[in-house]
Formats: C-alpha cells, sequence, structure tokens
C-alpha cells in the first residue's frame, strides 16, 4: 500500500480535535477556552513506530512527542496545525508537528504529546 494511503481498519479510536478561542469575561478580561474542529477517526500509536520516524526524523518539537495519530486529510476548510489539541477519551494531547503525507492531501500524522490524562 502507498504511503499516502490509509488502512480502515486501523482507524480505531474516535477523537476530537480542538483549536485555542479566545472569548472575554464581563470584565473584559480574555479567557482561554477550546472550540471544537473535527469529530473523526484515529490510529494512536507510540513514537517507536517506523511511520513517526519517517515523517519526523528532523523535527525538533517532534522529539519530545509521546504519541502519533493518523487521520484522514479533513478538507480544506479544516486547518490542523501545531498548537491545537486532541482528545481521546480521558486523554489529552498536545499536537507538536503536522505531516500532510507527500503532500497528497489524503493522511496526515500527527506527533502528539500527552499533557493530562485522568485515571477511570
Amino acid at each position: 500500500m502507498p504511503p499516502y494511503m490509509i488502512n480502515p481498519g486501523e482507524l480505531r479510536h474516535s477523537v476530537q480535535l480542538q483549536a485555542p478561542s479566545s472569548t472575554r469575561d464581563a470584565s473584559g478580561e480574555p479567557i482561554a477556552t477550546w472550540s471544537a474542529v473535527l469529530t473523526t477517526r484515529a490510529k494512536i500509536e507510540g513514537t517507536s513506530s517506523a511511520a513517526f520516524k519517517d515523517s519526523f526524523s528532523n523535527s525538533t518539537l517532534a522529539a519530545e512527542s509521546t504519541d502519533l495519530l493518523t487521520i484522514r486529510w479533513p478538507g480544506s476548510s479544516i486547518t490542523v496545525e501545531p498548537g491545537q489539541r486532541v482528545i481521546f477519551g480521558d486523554v489529552t494531547y498536545l499536537i507538536q508537528d503536522v505531516d500532510n503525507v507527500q503532500r497528497r492531501n489524503r493522511k496526515l500524522r500527527l506527533a502528539c504529546v500527552v499533557v493530562d490524562e485522568r485515571s477511570n
């Protein structure tokens, strides 16, 4: 299978992509909030995978990452970029780096770090 293709059976995890947004409270002070951008299916794997090393071997930010999330390209109307976050159950990931595999607009690999993990 070409590297830009996704095996649909691997997208086992339901995730929500969120982007930072700012609103103001009654006194006019900014409040940092997160708004949902996309709910999709993802493949989640550790950074020891070959796919991670192929995509992010030269990235300093990705070197700090703990997990690699693979999703389908969401279309040109949705921008996925570092600084956004991904919610999977009780785990919150911060996106460190994004790889649009071979610039084919079919598959995105997200180098992420866990920022919040709550026990059940």
